[in-house]
């Protein structure tokens, strides 16, 4: 690798004259945003312009696939671009994500065929599966923006020592969630005591049972009104 020294900047400030040490050929440098981000020590900005030129994929086009719910691995692997610059633009999108499913929490649930706003998400979530699966983190939550730009919410929970998974969608102009599939409409369910009968059951009258071998004793004819009785 050869060594270059700065000699001259060109008039119009579009390009540098650099020399090899010791040796009389000369180059010329083009001052571009990649030089101008690198001598300004600007690395994100230039890993970024690296991104843009090299590759269709753009940083916008990056945050919004993984907005969608897609991993920097994923995209890595699909575009080609290093693991290392996708996760350069993660970070905010990432952040953006766990807001909203910090909202949704707060969001009202509506089931299938609710007139009025029903209980919080948190509320219903702390109801069936306990607070302590939310303080310890054995239950997670994520979401993503669908195409519709509605958010799908997440939730990853433990129930009987398997793992489960519930989905809910959030308008947050309306502030409510509804449920996306029928694990997460069991959280709005109220639990039932007692199973009514079916309208045509047979209900059969209780009577305590005779010991075996009892004998049954006949049971004394009831006597006449008084105004039939005639004396012996």
């Amino acid at each position: 690798m050869h060594e270059l020294r700065l000699v001259a900047v060109s008039e119009d400030g579009t390009y540098l004259v650099l020399a090899s040490t010791g040796r009389g050929t000369r180059f010329m440098l083009p001052v571009d945003d990649r030089l101008r981000a690198a001598v300004r020590g600007q690395f994100s900005r230039l890993g970024q312009y690296e991104i843009e030129v090299e590759n269709p994929l753009r940083p916008k086009e990056i945050q919004a696939r993984i907005r969608s719910g897609e991993t920097a691995e994923a995209i890595s692997e699909i575009s080609g671009i290093p693991i290392e610059r996708v996760r350069w633009f993660e970070g905010p999108v990432l952040q953006e994500r766990e807001y909203i499913a910090q909202q949704a929490q707060r969001a009202t649930v509506r089931a299938s065929g609710d007139a009025t706003p029903g209980p919080s998400l948190e509320e219903v979530v702390t109801k069936r599966i306990g607070a302590h699966q939310l303080e310890t983190g054995d239950a997670s939550w994520d979401s993503w923006r669908r195409e519709d730009r509605t958010w799908q919410i997440k939730l990853v929970f433990l129930h009987g020592g398997d793992e489960r998974v519930a989905h809910w969608l959030y308008e947050p102009r309306h502030n409510s969630v509804t449920p996306a599939d029928e694990e997460a409409a069991r959280f709005s369910e109220s639990p039932s005591a007692v199973p009514l009968a079916p309208p045509d059951a047979t209900v059969t009258p209780f009577s305590p049972r005779r010991p075996e071998g009892a004998v049954e004793r006949p049971r004394p004819a009831p006597e006449p009104p008084s105004e039939l009785r005639t004396d012996p």
